[in-house]
């Protein structure tokens, strides 16, 4: 009877070690996937605006655009936000020191990224209408019109 308890505890171990496998790499390909949508997002924004400018500035609260907690945010390279979906009262603030749940300064990181052409940030950051943090990861991407630089971004929650 040992026997049979040892080798039925065995498979059911093999059976969860799958599925806990299996779910892990289903998220990994999940995340991955909405990785590029966001850079195919941000690309689409950027080019927006560099044939555009500030006309383009509107579209960016369409539903095309704005969906929930995926949008496309604007600065300006000195930190002042001109496009923000969520809350368009934040329009014109600076948001240079912004820092993330731990302290982590990602205004100043947002900004860095863009200053060297585009990149991805990752910090912990509440998802809408939480308190804990979560892991948010935000691709940032340098948009010129004219003579104008602004820093082009969206981010996805990986938890």
């Amino acid at each position: 009877m040992g026997f049979l308890n040892l080798k039925m505890g065995l498979t059911i171990f093999v059976i969860i070690f799958i599925v806990i496998f299996a779910g892990i790499f289903y998220m990994d390909k999940l995340n991955e996937t909405k990785k590029n949508q966001i850079v195919s997002n941000v690309n689409a924004a950027v080019k927006l605006v560099e044939s555009e400018g500030e006309a383009s500035f509107p579209e960016f609260y369409s539903n095309k655009w704005f969906k929930g907690d995926e949008y496309i945010f604007i600065w300006q390279l000195d930190g002042i936000r001109v496009v923000y979906p969520p809350d368009p009262a934040g329009v014109g603030k600076n948001m240079a020191d912004l820092k993330d749940y731990d302290g982590k300064p990602i205004g100043k990181l947002f900004i860095e990224t863009a200053q060297k052409g585009e990149g991805w940030v990752e910090y912990r950051w509440p998802k809408p209408g939480e308190n804990n943090p979560s892991t948010k990861l935000t691709f940032i991407k340098r948009a010129i019109y004219q003579n104008r630089t602004y820093l082009v971004g969206s981010g996805i929650y990986l938890d």
